[in-house]
């Protein structure tokens, strides 16, 4: 009986998913700007491919996701006035111990009454180490761009199954 209940507690245990990064966060982030490919199309908009990097602080400094480093991928379409048609791209973060994230991004605004600047969405879709099993996402928004980079602000939710 004292076996058959340890084997149905552990097994309950195990059905349960983890959860350790439940809570919203926020946060800071910035970007460093790398290698950069453009070709024009024939109706005179550009298509960028970049990469760079960036850098995520979580107001939270003991939060998981704080001082996390990443090597990002973007695609941007550039309408021939230089309006923004469309950007989205991935990044896989690192922490300092190696354990690793990968996010989907997203621009959804620009310049509209209740986005300043850029405004986008983002989502995990993997993870290695302790980011294992991760899932979630959230909002960003661009607060600075500078000649090679940019700067803004993020908050969003994670969890781990």
């Amino acid at each position: 009986m004292r076996t058959s209940t340890l084997f149905t507690a552990l097994l309950l245990m195990a059905a349960v998913p983890v959860v350790s990064l439940g809570q919203t966060a926020d946060g800071r982030y910035a970007t460093h700007n790398g290698h950069e490919m453009s070709e024009e199309m024939p109706d005179g908009s550009t298509v960028q491919m970049q990469h760079y990097t960036q850098i995520t602080f979580a107001n939270d400094r003991s939060h998981p996701m704080d001082n996390v480093s990443s090597d990002c991928m973007g695609r941007f379409h550039i309408a021939a006035d230089g309006g923004l048609i469309s950007a989205g791209g991935t990044c896989t973060g690192s922490d300092a111990e190696g354990n690793s994230s990968t996010f989907w991004w997203r621009a959804d605004k620009v310049m509209t009454d209740d986005c300043a600047d850029l405004c986008g969405s983002w989502g995990y879709f993997n993870g290695t180490g302790k980011f294992k099993g991760i899932q979630g996402g959230g909002t960003w928004i661009r607060s600075t761009q500078f000649a090679n980079g940019s700067s803004g602000t993020w908050e969003g939710k994670a969890t781990l199954m």
